[in-house]
């Protein structure tokens, strides 16, 4: 897969709440989200290939259970002031329609 075709998703800066359970049930914000992954700021990164459950809270709506995989793990240089953070790729699974459509409500309100 080409970077081009990994960036086919509109992808929108935002950061909500998210649960995922590796070992234990872990808090951290999301940074970007898209219709296909998102972003989870977290220094409790899992290694890429694993499956991972996350616990999404959109605004005005119930928790989703979305399932995902670990594309890519980054461990940021403590120290540094780079601007890298700390966290995890996740490619969706079958995200739920709420989801997608949050996602394009926000692309959406972006560009009116």
């Amino acid at each position: 897969m080409t970077s081009n075709e990994k960036r086919k998703a509109v992808r929108v800066s935002k950061r909500l709440e998210v649960k995922f359970h590796s070992t234990s049930e872990n808090t951290a914000i999301t940074n970007d989200l898209s219709a296909k992954g998102l972003f989870i700021t977290t220094s409790k990164g899992m290694d890429p290939g694993n499956a991972i459950d996350i616990k999404l809270h959109l605004p005005n709506s119930e928790a989703l259970f979305i399932k995902g995989r670990v594309i890519r793990n980054i461990k940021a240089a403590t120290g540094l002031n780079n601007g890298a953070q700390s966290g995890m790729g996740i490619e969706l699974i079958n995200p739920p329609e709420d989801f997608i459509n949050y996602i394009q409500s926000l692309h959406n309100s972006k560009h009116h």
